[in-house]
């Protein structure tokens, strides 16, 4: 049965994957790099590490990578701060799972800053027992450390928690890691791989049913 209850926050709590594009294209544009909508697509599942280092490769002159993470770190979280928006259902289904007793847990590829930023913005810093960024853990996803960090946090085995993921990347590491997988995402609709991978998928939070929570089996 479920004991707790992780989640990604990119795309599954706070709509933020236009502002994080936004930001990239803002910072690394301004070191002459042309910018496309391909390139911004293969960034979406890294860290900011890789993802300064994959804009330096295209650069034609070097450039900080530490300052340019710093300053699309600090545009997204400006961002944010101005406007703010939860995912569709996310912020009902905390309070509920939250009343319910279940720990609650945060594992995100985003740096502490962005995290500490969404959690304030959206007033949901009580709900988690756990928070868990990029800054906390050796290997990001799609490796399992993060999650399996959590579940420890959580004082919880990794089986007995339920992830709710939007991307490939958050799929895989909640998998690796002996969870059970929920994929969320408005857009993008899963494909075999993630289904094999995953217990179920909905486009929204909306569509996930409280009151099977505590009658998940652990069978996938």
């Amino acid at each position: 049965m479920i004991k707790a209850v992780i989640f990604d926050m990119d795309g599954v709590i706070v709509d933020s994957e236009q502002i994080w594009d936004d930001a990239e294209k803002h910072v690394f544009s301004s070191y002459g790099i042309d910018i496309t909508e391909s390139d911004q697509l293969n960034t979406r599942n890294m860290n900011m590490q890789q993802v300064s280092q994959y804009w330096s490769q295209k650069a034609r002159t070097p450039f900080s990578l530490e300052e340019s993470e710093q300053n699309v770190i600090q545009r997204v979280c400006q961002q944010i701060q101005q406007t703010p928006v939860a995912m569709q259902g996310a912020l009902n289904l905390l309070k509920q799972i939250h009343t319910m007793n279940f720990p609650i847990g945060l594992a995100t590829n985003a740096p502490k800053p962005v995290c500490h930023t969404v959690l304030q913005c959206l007033q949901i810093e009580t709900y988690f027992t756990s928070v868990q960024t990029a800054d906390d853990v050796k290997n990001t996803k799609p490796h399992p450390e993060i999650y399996l960090k959590s579940a420890d946090n959580l004082k919880v085995d990794p089986q007995h928690c339920l992830v709710f993921e939007d991307s490939p990347t958050g799929v895989r590491a909640a998998h690796a890691a002996g969870m059970q997988v929920i994929y969320v995402n408005p857009i993008r609709v899963a494909d075999h791989a993630i289904n094999t991978m995953t217990r179920t998928s909905f486009q929204s939070l909306m569509q996930f049913n409280i009151d099977e929570l505590e009658s998940l089996s652990l069978c996938q």
